[in-house]
């Protein structure tokens, strides 16, 4: 027994679960789950990161740096934006003094 597509998305898309997106289904949270409200400043926290990144001009190459919620503490993430094919992450300490931890691949 075939289904009309049409269909099929309605009863995904009241299921809440699951959507027709670009040609195959894919499972998503709906958003009155109460996971969202766990994955919710997860993907705020991502966009911020995201929308300071720097990238580089082959787009491979980014640098950008998080701030934790103690003023003049953060890590600065770097690969390939500065030191060529290395890939850094940097502790950074400002509290004080200037005290930075590295750790380079």
């Amino acid at each position: 027994m075939f289904f009309n597509k049409d269909i099929v998305n309605y009863i995904l898309e009241y299921y809440g679960r699951i959507k027709y997106v670009k040609g195959e289904y894919i499972n998503i949270i709906h958003k009155y789950d109460e996971r969202y409200t766990l994955l919710e400043p997860l993907i705020t926290n991502k966009s911020i990161i995201m929308s300071n990144a720097e990238r580089g001009e082959n787009n491979r190459d980014f640098y950008f740096e998080v701030d934790f919620s103690i003023p003049g503490l953060g890590l600065v993430y770097d690969c390939g934006f500065l030191y060529g094919d290395e890939f850094e992450i940097c502790y950074v300490d400002l509290r004080t003094s200037l005290i930075q931890i590295r750790t380079i691949i």
